[in-house]
């Protein structure tokens, strides 16, 4: 890309108001126009602009007289002024070719190639001009390789962000699942402690059992011992 940031002020327009000019300024304008012609052959870029924008600020400018100066300023790298003029001269006549294909090389050199794309496009169907048409091939190429581009990124970009979410679903799950996990762990230990207390409370109620039946058959035991007096129930009345 061409670096046009320094482009020094546009040069004076046509001033606003003046739709005819007398006799006089319109020989002024024409004597103006034909030196600024007269310059342009002559190479002499410089002047050639001076007395094209002579002619302009005289009023009443047309079209054409906007679209020459706009090559002459193209000619003299300053592409954001002649895109001015072309559209400038666009304002009083929408059907200039000639308007339409600077303005599009003018947008080439500002590389806003898809803007240039459009002009030249525009320039080409309101007068074919096989120059132009020339121009506009390397525009077109330029703009299928930004397109390719584009789509390029777009599918790239849908491609991570398809990538993102299905990372972010994933984390999202084994989360979901590490939860759950914990809550079936904790409900399992909870299940677990409350079948360890039953148990050992069972285990308690037959030892305890188990203590007592012991007890009991030792003091059977004891008393079914040799010498150990045995008890009698109460002795009967005799009459």
């Amino acid at each position: 890309m061409e670096d046009h940031g320094e482009e020094v002020p546009f040069p004076a327009m046509s001033p606003a108001g003046i739709e005819e000019l007398t006799d006089e300024q319109q020989d002024k304008q024409n004597a103006a126009k034909a030196q600024g012609a007269e310059a342009l052959e002559e190479g002499n870029l410089e002047l050639a602009l001076e007395k094209l924008t002579e002619a302009i600020s005289i009023g009443a400018a047309s079209a054409l007289l906007y679209a020459r100066r706009a090559q002459v300023l193209l000619k003299l790298d300053r592409p954001r002024a002649a895109a001015n003029d072309c559209t400038a001269a666009l304002a009083i006549n929408p059907d200039s070719a000639k308007a339409f294909a600077i303005r599009a090389r003018a947008y080439k050199k500002l590389d806003r190639i898809e803007d240039a794309h459009l002009d030249f496009q525009t320039a080409l169907k309101l007068d074919y001009d096989e120059q132009v048409y020339e121009e506009s091939l390397e525009v077109e190429a330029k703009v299928k390789e930004l397109k390719a581009a584009a789509v390029g990124k777009r599918n790239a970009e849908e491609k991570a962000e398809a990538a993102r979410l299905l990372e972010e679903n994933r984390q999202k799950y084994v989360a979901g699942l590490k939860e759950r996990e914990g809550e079936y762990k904790e409900k399992a230990d909870a299940e677990k402690a409350e079948k360890d207390k039953v148990e050992s409370e069972r285990r308690e109620r037959v030892r305890k059992r188990e203590s007592e039946e012991k007890a009991e058959k030792e003091k059977e035991a004891k008393a079914d011992e040799p010498g150990v007096p045995k008890s009698h129930g109460p002795p009967e009345d005799v009459d």
